[in-house]
């Protein structure tokens, strides 16, 4: 062919260019297809759209377009332009509009509004077809938002055909409509997950699992790629060159506990592998707020902000980094309060069977700001992140030391009490066939144990023999149990004495009460040493010297805080419970006595003051479970009242004794006198 005249021609379809292409571009950020091909227009010419089942094709007459594709058409027939003449057509599809569209030269054509499904998909293939009458030109199609873009032969038919038969995990690559759509379904579901459904947390972590490999899968143009706009979960992928940090730094958002957030992620990670060649890697982030999927194991914890952050790079495990190139996640929060202590955690699934998972500590490291409005952690290792708050008593360092003043001295001077109150009991030939008065005693032995067992527990947690520290743990464990079993007895025996003025004849009842009294502790305790040895051991307990820095103190104690919840703070409560019933009963009798008897009120104090032999004091340990001011009384007077609880019933006692020397020789008239003068001589 003569190049001068086909100059002219190349001129032409230059100019056509220039102006007709207007408009083309308006798609070019969104379609998840688009086909484009030059057209010579020769004749009056028309759209005509009909729907094909399984594929989208083009075919070009000299009377127009013949389109096909798998979305209802809102019309059949569309009237092209009348100048003849080159044109430039592009036929796109929008996943998320639903849009199927040609634009011809300047002019849009509506094809359907149903066009989504069918256009996911990462196996897209082009190929001329045999039809039509006119070859066109410049043909090209692209799918995935334009990431792939490929050219084709000039034809007068074409073919484009998506294969959807292979399942997302036998795909290496993956259109970002594809991802988006299983990010969607997932934050559905977890915005309202199924009540009642078993294991729905472990069900979603496995979704949770399975979208980020999705997202690794996922091709795009960009340099990073956002999915997710709803406040349930958020994705973000990014392209990295080898040997380039990464720093990723959200927006600050006021009005929210979590006010935004950064990442740090070091070059090393990114450098290829000795051997190999240099490629690009990816890093996938992403953002749940749901508490569906993680709950923390404490009652006394929560997540900062609901807000957990998963960190990846696909196909590439990450872990034991060094700490000067560990991964860096800050969370930029409201200040925090002074009994509040953040904790960098990790959800840990290498838990045993029939357990999703838990929170971790391992391979990480805290930096709080100096405000107290930033935290952040440092990870050796990349999976889902959070941080843990917890909240830790408002005890000062120095209400410690007088706490633990005061515990000292209360223990030495109870220990002290019991023993001479034990030893006068024994050089007393009045209460040797006393059985309520032995009772007595037994209390006050297992107060004395308790005592001493305490004031040994804390020496020998600092010691390094851990045989030791687990007797030591064992003694005091067993001296609690005793003291409470016994305080339960009390109960028992001071109601039947004043209710019933009952004296104990029943053959070896004061032996079978010993029996339970001391038998039940030592039971107790052996069952717990031979069923877990661990559980007795050094105890530590944070004792805060600042709102955000704290020390250690070891005491030889249960180190399994269940054990203590249950076992422990059950057998309080049900002991309490009891002593209170009891105490409650002996205090009606005495109110339903005549006024006119002067000794009604004497008595009332009297058995006011049996509360303490009954342990009703213990009873402030619950009110140290709140926070503040009042919490802090409580611990004050929990600690006052039962580190000298022996004491106080050495005082009690010697009341008692000296009240029943002088009751008789006091004459008595009164008949509910002679009940509670006969009773509180057992007293």
């Amino acid at each position: 062919m003569d190049p001068a005249n086909q100059l002219p021609r190349m001129l032409l379809f230059l100019m056509s260019l220039l102006f007709q292409l207007q408009g083309i571009n308006m798609f070019k950020e969104q379609e998840d297809f688009r086909f484009c091909a030059t057209r010579n227009q020769t004749q009056k010419s028309f759209v005509y759209y009909k729907m094909h089942r399984n594929i989208i094709s083009i075919v070009n007459h000299a009377d127009g377009l013949h389109i096909s594709a798998p979305f209802l058409p809102e019309s059949r027939t569309y009237p092209l332009q009348d100048r003849s003449g080159l044109y430039r057509f592009c036929v796109y599809g929008h996943q998320g509009t639903g849009l199927f569209i040609l634009r011809y030269g300047n002019v849009s054509y509506n094809l359907s509004t149903e066009a989504n499904g069918f256009l996911c998909s990462s196996n897209v293939k082009g190929n001329a077809s045999q039809g039509g009458t006119s070859v066109l030109h410049s043909v090209s199609y692209a799918f995935n938002k334009g990431s792939q873009n490929k050219s084709l032969s000039p034809s007068s038919a074409y073919q484009v055909t998506f294969d959807d038969h292979r399942s997302f995990d036998q795909k290496n690559s993956l259109q970002v409509c594809e991802v988006e759509k299983e990010l969607g379904n997932l934050a559905v579901a977890l915005e309202n997950p199924k009540s009642g459904r078993r294991n729905s947390s472990g069900t979603f972590y496995k979704y949770l699992q399975r979208l980020d490999a999705y997202l690794g899968k996922m091709d795009f143009r960009e340099e990073n790629k956002t999915l997710g706009k709803g406040p349930i979960l958020r994705a973000s992928v990014w392209k990295i060159a080898p040997h380039k940090n990464l720093t990723i730094q959200s927006k600050l958002e006021e009005n929210k506990e979590v006010r935004g957030f950064d990442v740090t992620i070091p070059s090393t990670l990114f450098a290829p592998p000795r051997g190999r060649a240099q490629a690009m890697s990816k890093v996938v982030l992403m953002e749940v707020s749901s508490q569906t999927l993680f709950q923390p194991g404490q009652n006394n914890s929560w997540i900062l902000g609901g807000k957990v952050f998963g960190i990846s790079m696909p196909n590439r495990h990450v872990s034991g980094l060094p700490k000067e190139q560990r991964v860096a996640l800050t969370f930029w929060h409201n200040h925090l309060t002074k009994n509040a202590t953040p904790l960098c955690v990790f959800w840990d699934t290498s838990s045993n069977a029939g357990q999703t998972g838990f929170w971790n500590t391992s391979g990480s490291e805290v930096e709080a700001g100096a405000e107290r409005n930033r935290t952040t952690c440092l990870w050796d290792h990349l999976t889902f992140f959070a941080v843990l708050m917890t909240s830790s008593p408002e005890v000062d360092y120095i209400h410690k030391e007088y706490l633990t003043a005061i515990t000292y001295f209360g223990c030495v001077i109870s220990a002290v009490a019991s023993f001479v109150t034990i030893c006068i009991f024994l050089c007393s030939r009045r209460n040797e066939r006393d059985s309520v008065v032995r009772i007595h005693m037994n209390l006050l032995w297992a107060i004395f144990l308790l005592d001493v067992s305490f004031l040994i527990a804390v020496p020998l947690s600092s010691a390094e023999n851990t045989a030791a520290c687990k007797a030591g743990a064992m003694f005091l464990h067993f001296g609690l149990l005793a003291c409470l079993t016994w305080m339960g007895i009390e109960g028992y025996s001071l109601y039947r004495c004043v209710i019933e003025v009952f004296d104990f004849s029943t053959e070896n009842l004061l032996l079978k009460l010993c029996l339970v009294g001391w038998g039940l502790p030592v039971f107790l305790v052996t069952v717990i040493f031979v069923a877990d040895p661990s559980s007795y051991g050094p105890y530590l307990i944070k004792v805060y010297k600042a709102s955000d820095s704290y020390t250690n103190a070891t005491i030889c104690w249960i180190t399994k805080k269940h054990i203590n919840n249950i076992l422990n703070l059950g057998f309080l409560s049900l002991v309490l419970l009891f002593n209170s019933i009891m105490l409650a009963a002996m205090v009606r009798v005495i109110f339903r006595l005549n006024h006119r008897d002067y000794h009604q009120w004497q008595y009332a104090v009297m058995l006011l003051g049996l509360s303490c032999v009954l342990g009703i004091p213990w009873g402030v340990t619950f009110f140290s479970f709140t926070v503040g001011t009042f919490q802090l009384a409580a611990l004050y007077l929990f600690t006052i009242i039962n580190s000298f609880q022996g004491f106080l019933i050495f005082l009690w006692y010697l009341a008692k004794t000296v009240q029943a020397r002088r009751s008789l020789s006091a004459p008595f008239t009164s008949s509910n006198s002679v009940k509670l003068h006969s009773s509180s001589s057992v007293l």
